[in-house]
C-alpha cells in the first residue's frame, strides 16, 4: 500500500491520527527539507489572532466619575449632623463676639475693659462693624476652627473603616490614592466654608449693631469700605490656608486606625498640645516649626502697606506639613490591609 493511500485509513483511527493528518497536512513546509515547519509561532502575533489571549486592559477611572465621587463626598459630609453642629457653633461665635461687645459699649465706654486695653481689632469695633469679622477669625483660629476641621479629617478614613463601607468604595475604579485625595479636597473645602460661615456670620452682624465706614488700619492709615471688604476677603482665605496642615496631619492620623472617634480625640489632643508647647518660652527654637505659630500673622494684612513676610512663611511651613503627612498618609493607605 502505498504513503498515499494510508493517510486516510491512518486518520479513522484515533485523535492521536487526527493530530498527525493535521499536522502533516495542513503545516507548510519547510524549506529546503520537504518536510513540515515545527517552528514555533512567535507569542506578539499569535497573541493578536486569539480570541481567548487573556483579559481586556483595565480603563482608566473617567475624570467625570471622579468629580462624581468628589460631589459625592461633599454631600455626606456636609450632610451630617455633627458637621451641621459644628458649623452652627461656628456662626453662633462672632453673634455672642458682637452682642458682648454692644452690651459693654451701651452706655458709651470703649470695647476690651473700658480703658482701650483691648486688642486693637475689639477696640475698633465699635467704629466700623467690619473689624468684627477680623475679631471673631482670631477668636476662632486658635481653637474652634482648627477642632472642626480635625474632627472632620480624623473621621475621613477611619470613619468609613468603621461603618464598613471603605471597602466598597474601594471596589469602584478609583483606587486608593484617588479616594485619599478625595478625602483631602473634602477636608479642604470644609475648612473654607467653615472659615467663611465665620467671616459671613460676622459681617452680618457688625452690619446690624456697629456702624460701617471707612477702615483705621493697623498703621494708622484709612482705606475705603470697599477695600476692607477685599481685605476681609483676603484674611478669610489666609486663615482657610493656615489649616492646610491641620487637614494633611488628621488625615494621616485617620489611616492609622479604624475607629473614628479615637482618631478624632487624636488630632484634637494633637491640636492642643502643639499650641500649649508654642507657648512655653523655653522652646522659642522649635516654636517656628510648629504648624500654629504664624496662625495669627494674617493680621499682617490689616497693614498699610501689607507685611508679607510672616504671611509667606505661614504659607510655606502649611505646604510643609501638607507634603509630609500628606505622603505619610499616602504610603499608610496603600498598604493598608483593607477588612472594613
Amino acid at each position: 500500500m502505498s504513503r498515499a493511500e494510508s493517510v486516510p485509513e491512518t486518520g479513522r483511527t484515533g485523535e492521536g491520527a487526527d493530530v498527525a493528518t493535521d499536522t502533516a497536512a495542513g503545516a507548510p513546509a519547510t524549506p529546503g527539507t520537504g518536510g513540515p515547519d515545527t517552528t514555533p509561532p512567535r507569542p506578539a502575533a499569535s497573541a493578536a489572532r486569539s480570541p481567548r489571549s487573556g483579559r481586556k486592559p483595565s480603563r482608566k477611572p473617567n475624570p467625570l466619575w471622579t468629580l462624581g465621587l468628589f460631589r459625592s463626598e461633599l454631600v455626606t459630609t456636609f450632610r451630617r449632623w455633627r458637621t451641621i453642629a459644628l458649623l452652627g457653633v461656628l456662626a453662633a461665635v462672632p453673634i455672642l463676639i458682637g452682642v458682648a461687645i454692644r452690651i459693654e459699649t451701651s452706655d458709651g465706654s470703649s470695647a476690651g475693659g473700658g480703658g482701650g486695653e483691648g486688642p486693637a481689632f475689639i477696640a475698633q469695633i465699635t467704629n466700623n462693624g467690619l473689624f468684627l469679622v477680623f475679631t471673631a477669625l482670631a477668636a476662632t483660629l486658635p481653637f474652634f476652627l482648627p477642632m472642626a476641621v480635625g474632627v472632620v479629617a480624623g473621621d475621613a478614613i477611619a470613619g468609613e473603616a468603621n461603618a464598613g463601607t471603605l471597602r466598597y468604595l474601594l471596589v469602584a475604579p478609583a483606587g486608593r490614592t484617588r479616594l485619599l485625595l478625595t478625602k483631602y479636597a473634602t477636608t479642604m473645602t470644609f475648612c473654607l466654608v467653615a472659615t467663611l460661615v465665620v467671616a459671613v456670620s460676622a459681617l452680618t452682624v457688625g452690619v446690624l449693631l456697629f456702624p460701617l465706614g471707612e477702615l483705621t488700619t493697623i498703621s494708622g492709615t484709612r482705606i475705603s469700605f470697599t477695600e476692607g471688604l477685599g481685605r476681609a476677603l483676603l484674611i478669610a482665605l489666609a486663615v482657610a490656608a493656615s489649616l492646610i496642615g491641620v487637614a494633611a496631619l488628621g488625615l494621616f492620623v485617620s489611616t492609622l486606625t479604624n475607629s473614628g472617634i479615637a482618631a478624632m480625640a487624636t488630632t484634637v489632643g494633637l491640636l492642643i498640645t502643639v499650641q500649649i508647647l508654642d507657648q512655653i518660652p523655653q522652646l522659642h527654637a522649635l516654636q517656628p516649626y510648629f504648624f500654629s505659630h504664624y496662625w495669627l500673622s494674617f493680621a499682617d494684612l490689616m497693614r498699610d502697606p501689607v507685611y508679607w513676610d510672616d504671611l509667606t512663611r505661614n504659607l510655606g511651613l502649611q505646604a510643609l506639613y501638607a507634603a509630609v503627612f500628606g505622603s505619610a498618609a499616602w504610603a499608610r493607605f496603600t498598604a493598608k490591609d483593607i477588612t472594613a
